[in-house]
């Protein structure tokens, strides 16, 4: 199956219930080459991980979403540096 941004990829992620997400890249993280990139870690029930990365503007879409996603969970703090 073939989407079209990251945070399509991560809603569908998140569509089952045995995953979480455990770690979100600070907000307005930048590479080096000044890019910005959000990178989103999942963990599902068993034990299986998902990374779901973005960059540019769709990496400001994917660290809102995440985050709103993890609020939901009761999973606040999860901004962690990478």
């Amino acid at each position: 199956m073939a989407y079209s941004s990251s945070t399509e990829v991560l809603g569908q992620l998140m569509r089952f219930k045995d995953k979480n997400i455990v770690k979100i890249s600070p907000k307005n993280y930048t590479l080096n080459n000044g890019v910005e990139c959000c990178c989103v870690g999942l963990k599902s029930n068993d034990g299986i991980d998902f990374s779901v990365q973005a960059y540019g503007k769709e990496a400001r879409q994917l660290h809102e979403q995440a985050t709103m996603m993890a609020t939901k969970s009761n999973n606040a703090s999860l901004t962690i540096p990478y």
